[in-house]
């Protein structure tokens, strides 16, 4: 009996069977979905729409290729402190670590021995020595008990002072300087630190779209295959709409690449969307199992009042644009008229007051007494006068344009959450409306598209952001469609869960490929060397930075140690509990000083490319930067209490900041200081996201 036929007897049936949690299947949304570095991974794409929406040049290659520089040494120690953190440790030296490297190798090819050494010997020197005050903060919290912050706080005020010290005593100031003048220096620098130049070629764009399509469609295909059950057969009717939509696809987009006006990108919009969802559709009838279960159902009260209020919101934000001027740059409480502004600090106040005592009621109900009914006037007053002032000063602050784009993203954003959230609640109750709310989201999706499309004067929101708007919406629709048709598994299938992994694999890095070779190169035209020209740049001078590719192979080493190895394990058990760890045979002293001398490791690999790229290194160089790293580590998923996380989330965690300190950079309209404030609102987005998904994974057990 082949592995076909046993899973499908099992996967025919859509009514969900009691089995043992440890073995029961999950698909591959629902495994996704659960994963600490999730929530890093849709921050990344939204904080990289934001700055490409609001930056004139973010998105360009050579914006792309500063905050890839930005990232890397901060993810070269994210990935270490990630590793630390979910070992339920810290490491507050992480980032003098960094200074004390490179102050070290200075100080060393200069001075040791009175003439100095060759830097190769300093260099190794400096790791030498980083791994032993690794090894010190993992002894002592391992002898003494104490919390790590505190050990490693006493590491942190130690070599912040002695290299200061060091550094005045033997170059009379607090700073090193002529590395790059030192024995050896640019032997190492050329092949530790080497920098690439990149240049145009007109081709960028061909292979972009070349390769993001095969991996796309390859990373559906791969979906489809651990998502539902195999026909037999092949069917000829799918094949035949197959066929049909590939066709139908080739001419929507391509005359969407050739066409610029409204009512023609409207059209072939339109026939490559529905291109798109038939070769979708038809690819799941020629190879998987059809649906015979009814398809019937009613919707709960709360799933209808979620897709009225979504398709509200989607409404408004089509329309949110026509009573405000993308012109006026007056602020929106002086915007209005003086009449009309105690009418609006009165409704703050009254929001306030309501959101506070619906609150604070439940909490008196049975037993109102008087000092209840005063504490809810008291702090509902409070509340009201909060808010007022949050309201008006947001008013004050906000101009009309920021205004609008501000209620277009936040209208729609909601109202397509709403209608998502229906889809998904309605398709355990019926498969019919599942249909039919995702389709209203594609059609709500589209339409919203073109408003943009008609509304926008910038190129990139007329043509990238509407297309993908419109990949989007067809996405949504073939995958409603393909799950009102097909019988999704409910047993695994050891054939096409490995296929299914190749493709996804495959499909990935085709796609990642495509979008590194449309960010890290210039497009060879007219107009793009103007543009560069005017800015003050030089055409075909992007830099590739040789700390790029050390921070990927330093995130993909503790991903595989992470996942593959047994310290892996050791290090969730560690960080989950250390005594049970402990109990059950796991090293849990040497895991630990393993982590530290990893993370000091980490500390002074960072250090040797700051010394090797400036060649000159303040001795405070690194002070500050650990609580950078954490931060990195916890958008990336891991928990403060250690016991869970992600190698990647902490990489994407620090693709996050280098975009935010860039992006904030690429706005002419806004003061730079304000990526602290953006970072603020990005971590604790992070973490609610996080604890979310943790939630779901726990009760996915």
């Amino acid at each position: 009996m082949t592995a076909t036929q046993v899973s499908a007897p099992a996967a025919a049936s859509e009514a969900p069977t009691h089995v043992d949690e440890r073995i029961s299947h999950r698909g591959p949304m629902r495994r996704w979905l659960i994963s600490p570095e999730i929530g890093a991974l849709i921050g990344a794409v939204i904080v990289w729409t934001f700055f490409w929406g609001v930056g004139r040049t973010f998105g360009e290659a050579d914006t792309t290729l500063n905050w890839l520089d930005v990232a890397a040494p901060t993810g070269i120690m994210a990935t270490a402190v990630a590793l630390l953190m979910i070992g339920g440790e810290f490491d507050l030296s992480s980032g003098v670590m960094t200074g004390a490297t490179a102050i070290q190798i200075g100080l060393f090819s200069k001075h040791f021995m009175g003439t100095g050494v060759n830097i190769g010997w300093a260099i190794l020197g400096c790791f030498a020595a980083a791994a032993a005050v690794g090894w010190f903060n993992g002894f002592m919290v391992n002898k003494t008990g104490l919390p790590s912050f505190i050990i490693t706080l006493a590491s942190f005020f130690t070599l912040r002072g002695v290299m200061l010290v060091i550094s005045k005593r033997l170059d009379g100031k607090v700073q090193v300087a002529e590395i790059l003048k030192q024995r050896g220096a640019e032997s190492f620098k050329s092949w530790i630190a080497h920098e690439w130049r990149f240049t145009e070629f007109a081709a960028r764009d061909k292979i972009f779209l070349g390769l993001v399509i095969v991996g796309v469609a390859a990373f559906a295909y791969g979906l489809l295959e651990q998502s539902f059950v195999r026909s037999t057969s092949l069917n000829s009717v799918g094949l035949g709409t197959l066929a049909v939509g590939l066709g139908a696809t080739a001419v929507g987009f391509g005359g969407m690449l050739r066409s610029d006006g409204v009512s023609k990108n409207a059209l072939f919009s339109t026939v490559g969307l529905f291109g798109l969802v038939l070769t979708v559709s038809g690819a799941a009838m020629a190879r998987w199992q059809r649906r015979t279960s009814p398809a019937g159902g009613s919707l709960s009260a709360e799933t209808r009042t979620r897709l009225g209020l979504g398709i509200v919101g989607v409404a408004l934000a089509c329309v949110v644009n026509i009573p405000f001027d993308r012109n006026e740059g007056r602020p929106i409480l002086t915007w209005t008229s003086p009449g009309l502004r105690p009418v609006i600090a009165l409704l703050g106040v009254a929001v306030g007051v309501v959101l506070c005592a619906r609150a604070l009621l439940p909490g008196i109900r049975g037993k109102v007494r008087a000092a209840g009914i005063v504490k809810i006037t008291l702090f509902s007053l409070y509340a009201g006068l909060v808010v007022m002032t949050l309201v008006v000063c947001f008013l004050q602050l906000t101009t009309v344009q920021a205004f609008r784009a501000i209620s277009m993203i936040v209208l729609a954003s909601g109202g397509f959450a709403l209608l998502m959230t229906a889809r998904g609640s309605a398709g355990r109750t019926s498969k019919t409306w599942q249909l039919i709310i995702g389709t209203i989201v594609s059609v709500a999706l589209v339409v919203l598209a073109l408003v943009i499309r008609s509304d926008s004067t910038a190129v990139r929101f007329r043509t990238g952001m509407v297309g993908a708007m419109i990949l989007g919406a067809a996405a949504i629709l073939a995958n409603t469609l393909v799950e009102f048709l097909m019988v999704k598994r409910t047993a695994g299938h050891l054939e096409a869960d490995r296929l299914g992994r190749r493709l996804q694999v495959f499909g990935g890095i085709a796609a990642v490929v495509g979008l590194a070779v449309r960010l890290l190169f210039s497009n060879l035209t007219p107009e793009h060397a103007a543009r560069v020209k005017a800015a003050g740049g030089v055409v075909g001078q992007n830099v590739l930075r040789q700390t790029v590719m050390w921070w990927l192979l330093v995130a993909l080493l503790g991903a595989y140690v992470l996942t593959k190895t047994k310290w892996g394990n050791w290090i969730f058990a560690v960080g989950g509990n250390k005594d049970a760890a402990r109990a059950i045979g796991v090293p849990a002293n040497s895991v630990k000083i393993g982590l530290f001398v990893a993370v000091s490791l980490a500390g002074a690999l960072s250090g040797t490319l700051i010394a090797l790229r400036y060649g000159t290194v303040q001795a405070n160089q690194g002070t500050g930067l650990e609580f950078e790293y954490i931060i990195a580590a916890v958008v990336g998923g891991c928990l403060m209490t250690g016991g869970y996380g992600s190698v990647i989330g902490a990489t994407l965690g620090a693709a996050i900041l280098a975009m935010s300190f860039v992006g904030v950079q690429t706005v002419s309209e806004w003061n730079s200081d304000g990526r602290f404030a953006f970072l603020g609102g990005v971590l604790l987005a992070a973490v609610l996201v996080n604890n979310f998904t943790r939630k779901k994974a726990q009760e996915a057990r």
